[in-house]
């Protein structure tokens, strides 16, 4: 792994860090400036790395997809394409001329969902069939082997009750506060491990304490404290915000069997329709949050 500096001093380079992305360029314009620079810094750093490689994946569609498709030059190159990025192309300015220059330049593309790859090539006017294609969620880890049981699990881990899970960034677009403020609203106690990390973490563990709510906040979990978490838990929950895509942990939830609440954003309804242990509410409604963590809590009551 190679570190591409892209602004100088160092302490400029923000474009990706924090809240990642998304959120920066959204609630800081000027971070644009990073991400302009670090797309010509990415490609002369590609450019001197091609030498010994025979093939090039690229995560994200922009900038390094479209990157990668200009330095490609006749090597094999798999496109990932994400839900932001690819709604990105369809608003921004030149969108279509950049999906264009992507699509033309990769041997094979991966989208999250048939509807992500549908406005992709859309947004870049091509059939579909102009290159390989491949749809479906990122791989995830296995469930890993415990010795213990769940109610030693539990035990350990010091679960009581009814609890809930929310793994990933601690960033706006989760909608952690969304789901805080959801189960303040109920009137069984419940508690919730809060598994991850971000800059958000500082507020969101105040506004907790604040809702005098039950809230763990584990950190960044990985390996057996992660698995534990998952399987000790009795339901995760996946807040997300209109603008989040599709998250992993919504499919190492359904590996182990997990009960589901999801909001209905970016490709989630498309893997979760039809799931038999999942609800889906409308994003950022906190009255409806509630409601299905009350219904699931209700069917976990007489199992």
């Amino acid at each position: 792994m190679n570190w591409v500096p892209y602004a100088r001093p160092r302490l400029l380079q923000q474009t990706f860090y924090g809240s990642g992305a998304p959120d920066n360029l959204r609630l800081h314009p000027a971070k644009w400036a990073g991400a302009a620079s670090f797309a010509g810094a990415l490609r002369r750093a590609s450019e001197r790395q091609l030498a010994d490689c025979d093939a090039l994946m690229s995560s994200w569609c922009v900038p390094s997809g479209w990157v990668a498709s200009r330095t490609a030059g006749g090597r094999a190159h798999l496109c990932i394409c994400h839900a932001t990025d690819v709604r990105w192309l369809s608003k921004m300015p030149g969108g279509r001329a950049v999906a264009r220059g992507i699509a033309m330049g990769a041997t094979s593309m991966w989208f999250l969902s048939d509807t992500l790859r549908s406005r992709f090539f859309e947004t870049a006017g091509l059939h579909p069939a102009r290159v390989a294609t491949h749809v479906g969620p990122m791989p995830i880890e296995a469930p890993r082997p415990l010795p213990e049981s769940r109610s030693e699990l539990r035990h350990r881990l010091g679960i009581e009750g009814f609890t809930l899970l929310f793994l990933g960034r601690l960033v706006p677009v989760k909608g952690v506060d969304q789901l805080l403020h959801a189960v303040s609203a109920l009137p069984a106690p419940i508690s919730i491990r809060i598994a991850g990390d971000g800059p958000e973490r500082g507020r969101l563990r105040d506004l907790a304490r604040r809702l005098q709510i039950d809230a763990t906040f584990e950190g960044w979990v990985a390996g057996d404290r992660k698995e534990a978490l998952l399987r000790a838990c009795d339901a995760i929950v996946v807040p997300s915000g209109p603008q989040d895509g599709l998250p992993t942990v919504l499919f190492e939830a359904k590996a182990r069997a997990l009960p589901i609440i999801a909001t209905e954003a970016g490709a989630i309804p498309e893997h979760l329709r039809g799931h038999a242990d999942s609800l889906l509410v409308p994003p950022n409604d906190r009255a409806a949050l509630s409601r299905a963590i009350r219904q699931l809590q209700a069917r976990r009551a007489t199992e």
